[in-house]
């Protein structure tokens, strides 16, 4: 299939190119902001070649050794999840059970080779089963396939918000994003327990160690408030929310103080968005 795109990407006319990248982007391979479709192509084409190498590379094999692949019956509820929510089924990537990958106390980990090749694994407990410490089987599959396909964005401050709206825990959608590293719910919650112990101590000044959680809270508010605002101007340019997993940080910030008028003239800045905005249009726009 990816060898399939490659060739159509190097022989496509440029007419084709919204059509085919649209294709693309079903299967969840995401042109990312500033990537050019020559870019893309030698990306998708290095992907290939990786996937190639899997069961002969000593690297990757050592990485999949007793690992078990997942089934495709929890593959397709993981595919519905992201397609439902975001508009893309990624069946080409490789996902196996281990443990040794994941950790005890994780759920599922995504693991990014040179930034090309991605490769989920889910923890054992999830095997015969589909919950593992409270975390469903499908939602933990189709959020590591929300990572892979932004493989090649920049970093990003909602590097959870968008993974963590597949859950049906309102909980985890709601602070999901705030574990995007690892020390950002530590000072958060760290913060909040040690000033409840100084308070309870009688120490005057407890109020102190609530600036590391208060300033994270604000922080969280702005992001949340700023893709909110974000995804409402789509809607009202007639557009599905689901385009914002495609953006980088920049673009949803200035989206958010758009006019539905200049959303819709971004088609004229680049085949990526002549594409987005197309594939996107809602039923009712």
């Amino acid at each position: 299939m990816i060898c399939d795109f490659v060739e159509k990407l190097r022989t496509a006319a440029p007419r084709d190119l919204p059509g085919l990248l649209g294709e693309l982007d079903d299967a969840g391979f995401f042109l990312a902001p500033d990537e050019s479709v020559t870019q893309l192509t030698e990306r998708l084409s290095a992907l290939a070649d990786g996937l190639s190498l899997l069961p002969e590379e000593p690297l990757l094999t050592k990485l999949t050794a007793d690992a078990a692949e997942v089934s495709g019956t929890l593959r397709d509820r993981a595919y519905e999840l992201t397609s439902q929510k975001f508009r893309f089924r990624m069946k080409w990537i490789p996902v196996w059970y281990s443990s040794r990958q994941t950790g005890i106390f994780s759920a599922g980990v995504l693991l990014e080779i040179d930034r090309i090749l991605p490769l989920v694994f889910l923890n054992n407990g999830f095997s015969g089963k589909g919950k593992y410490m409270g975390y469903d089987a499908a939602e933990t599959l189709a959020h590591e396939m929300i990572h892979a396909a932004r493989i090649a964005f920049p970093a990003s401050a909602y590097e959870e918000y968008f993974s963590c709206h597949v859950n049906r825990s309102a909980f985890r959608r709601a602070v999901g994003n705030l574990f995007r590293r690892w020390y950002l719910p530590l000072l958060f919650f760290g913060g909040l327990t040690i000033a409840a112990f100084l308070l309870a101590a009688g120490w005057h000044f407890w109020f102190a160690l609530l600036l590391p959680s208060v300033l994270l809270f604000i922080r969280e508010i702005i992001l949340h408030r700023r893709i909110r605002a974000a995804g409402e101007k789509l809607h009202r340019a007639g557009l599905d929310e689901a385009l914002l997993l495609r953006l980088s940080d920049s673009e949803i910030f200035a989206l958010s103080r758009s006019k539905p008028e200049e959303i819709m003239l971004k088609k004229n800045e680049s085949l990526r968005w002549a594409m987005l905005l197309e594939k996107f249009r809602s039923e009712k726009g």
